[in-house]
């Protein structure tokens, strides 16, 4: 029997299942591709809601290597219409009279069914807009599932940006609270400035007790020995006396000028005491800037770091759960 033979008596048995006429296309091209314009050689389209419920393909005899080749064929045009959810049946005659059909399963093999079993139209109908309406949903929980998942990942990247930043502000904060509390520590300076004073008042006071002894003493005129002594010290100072009276009366400029470089040398070492603790301050003041903007910009490190890492942390999450997904 020929394939067009086969092709009419197939019909005359899909319109006693039921079939409209109009719903049975021979030939209908599904697309145009680079590989040429693919034809199945019938196909049962639904014409309420315009879809195709059935693939049918004819052939003059069936073997192993009819049935992959016509499997390729249907693969191909379910890759054209965008689904496999489409019946797809193999007829192939038995008799001048018969035929046999071959039903694809989802294992990509042909099982015979018998006339009998060949569904009618409502059933195939209903078997498409079922499958349509399975993969339909399939894909929708899909989509919500990806939404949900993406989300989630943008509720966890806020949440870690906003744990960075206050991480960041905090570690600011509490750098410039200790730098603070740096500031208000007593300096050691003052301490040591007093001690000096204190041990000057101290020596002072001693040679000032020591002077009142020894004038005391001085003052006794009972005491012939300290009498001597104080004599004796009198004629020496008179003695220098005179000789500073003989200096300064020979050269009277050297003296003031001897004098006067004395008061200079004072006061270049006062003028440079000054400048050294004003540039002492100076250093201090930008030791302690520097020491509040390297506060401040580790804070702000820390906040960058933290910020990178909430955005890394999600996406590598969801790429391994992606991974333990796929098999």
């Amino acid at each position: 029997m020929e394939e067009k033979q086969l092709e009419i008596l197939f019909k005359q048995f899909l319109l006693t299942k039921g079939y409209p006429q109009g719903s049975l296309l021979s030939q209908v091209a599904l697309r145009t591709t680079g590989d040429g314009t693919f034809r199945p050689d019938l196909v049962i389209l639904d014409i309420d809601n315009k879809e195709y419920i059935g693939l049918v393909e004819f052939k003059n005899k069936v073997d192993k290597r009819i049935e992959v080749n016509t499997l390729g064929q249907f693969y191909k045009y379910f890759s054209l219409l965008g689904t496999q959810a489409i019946p797809a049946y193999l007829v192939f005659p038995i008799s001048e009279e018969d035929f046999q059909i071959l039903a694809l399963n989802k294992d990509n093999t042909f099982e015979p069914i018998s006339k009998e079993d060949f569904p009618i139209f409502e059933t195939l109908s209903a078997k498409r807009l079922t499958e349509e309406k399975i993969k339909q949903r399939e894909v929708e929980e899909k989509t919500l599932a990806e939404l949900e998942q993406k989300k989630k990942r943008t509720k966890q990247s806020a949440y870690l940006t906003l744990l960075s930043l206050i991480l960041g502000i905090s570690a600011s904060v509490i750098a410039v609270f200790i730098q603070q509390k740096g500031f208000d520590k007593p300096s050691s300076q003052t301490i040591i400035c007093c001690d000096s004073l204190e041990f000057k008042f101290q020596n002072l006071e001693q040679k000032i007790n020591t002077l009142e002894k020894q004038f005391n003493v001085v003052s006794k005129p009972n005491n012939k020995t300290d009498t001597v002594y104080v004599n004796s010290n009198v004629t020496l100072l008179e003695k220098r006396i005179k000789i500073i009276e003989l200096g300064i009366s020979e050269n009277p400029e050297k003296t003031l000028s001897i004098l006067q470089i004395r008061q200079e040398i004072e006061l270049l070492k006062k003028a440079d005491d000054y400048a050294k603790e004003l540039t002492q301050t100076k250093i201090d003041a930008i030791k302690d800037e520097m020491e509040v903007q390297n506060a401040w910009m580790l804070g702000v490190l820390i906040a960058i770091f933290g910020t990178i890492l909430s955005l890394v942390i999600p996406n590598l999450i969801t790429k391994r759960n992606v991974q333990n997904i796929e098999p």
